[in-house]
């Protein structure tokens, strides 16, 4: 059996939206537990004044980084924007408000239902539309594939797995599995 663009695309996005989801209970766990509070690890940083370390820079306020929760939010907003984009459907991000991991997890839930309801049909003709991505230097056409494979897979493990760094940076006791996940099932 090939594999087909629902697999390679909503699929993917849940599985590892899964696997943050099971990290992000390790990492509460690891709050209480350590008497830090949920607050120290929401807003942790690889670089914690904002900077990227070893990077010489003449702008004001260099490269700025993302906090944990705004990782997550990104992972779970960049696919549901992808998946929205691959449709043709409207494309507003929701807005990165989440204050505890309660909201962490709802967030992830709700993107991981939305991907689960796709018709695996419509993302396939999805890999052959048209996509265009305006940003401030312009606008990107190519089409859902590309889309998909370029830009839309990457931008997602980027934010999982700079989630995952904080959380690891931070001393949760992470490991590859918690990454990876159950792979060998369905």
């Amino acid at each position: 059996m090939s594999l087909n663009a629902y697999e390679l695309s909503a699929g993917l996005f849940v599985r590892g939206l899964t696997n943050l989801k099971s990290q992000l209970a390790k990492a509460e766990d690891h709050a209480a537990s350590s008497g830090s509070g949920d607050a120290a690890l929401l807003d942790a940083q690889l670089a914690g004044d904002g900077r990227m370390r070893g990077i010489a820079s003449d702008a004001p306020g260099d490269l700025h980084l993302y906090t944990l929760a705004a990782q997550v939010h990104w992972a779970a907003e960049g696919a549901r924007l992808a998946i929205a984009q691959l449709l043709g459907a409207p494309r507003v991000p929701a807005a990165n408000d989440a204050r505890s991991f309660a909201d962490l997890h709802q967030r992830i839930d709700a993107t991981i239902a939305y991907l689960r309801e796709i018709p695996p049909d419509d993302l396939e003709a999805g890999l052959e539309r048209e996509v265009v991505i305006e940003h401030r230097r312009g606008s990107m056409r190519s089409t859902g594939r590309q889309f998909l494979i370029a830009f839309a897979i990457p931008h997602f493990f980027y934010h999982v797995t700079t989630a995952y760094g904080i959380l690891r940076n931070q001393g949760v006791r992470l490991t590859m599995g918690d990454f990876l996940g159950n792979w060998g099932t369905s």
